[in-house]
């Protein structure tokens, strides 16, 4: 191969290898945007968005580590995962949280549905 060659098949594969390592970061960006976002749902109480994003970060991070991960950012994911646990450590304890007073309140209102009740029966026995 004469050295013209060369350097266009060294070029080629430096160019390749640029290229791998951008779209795998601009992916890992984007995995963790939607973490971000999720947490901010939670924290929003929007749980049907919540979801969807769920949904699509799972299959963002399904697919990304589909691949071979460069070595190159290999440090940075493993740092960032971290982060994600944490994230979605506050989720789920969010969402409990959630539940928690929503039991609450389906208790306060099943006393003042039952008070109600009595109130009306009690009326009925008056007439």
């Amino acid at each position: 191969m004469s050295s013209e060659n060369e350097k266009a098949v060294t070029g080629d594969i430096s160019t390749f290898y640029k290229n791998t390592i951008s779209n795998q970061t601009v992916k890992w960006e984007e995995i963790l945007s939607l973490s971000t976002q999720l947490l901010q749902l939670a924290y929003q109480k929007n749980w049907l968005s919540l979801m969807d994003l769920h949904k699509k970060r799972d299959d963002l991070l399904d697919s990304f580590f589909k691949e071979s991960i460069d070595e190159g950012i290999v440090d940075t994911i493993r740092n960032d995962i971290l982060t994600i646990k944490n994230q979605d450590e506050e989720i789920v304890r969010l969402v409990k949280n959630n539940q928690q007073q929503l039991g609450d309140e389906s208790q306060q209102l099943h006393a003042m549905k039952k008070r109600i009740n009595s109130y009306l029966s009690a009326g009925d026995k008056k007439l």
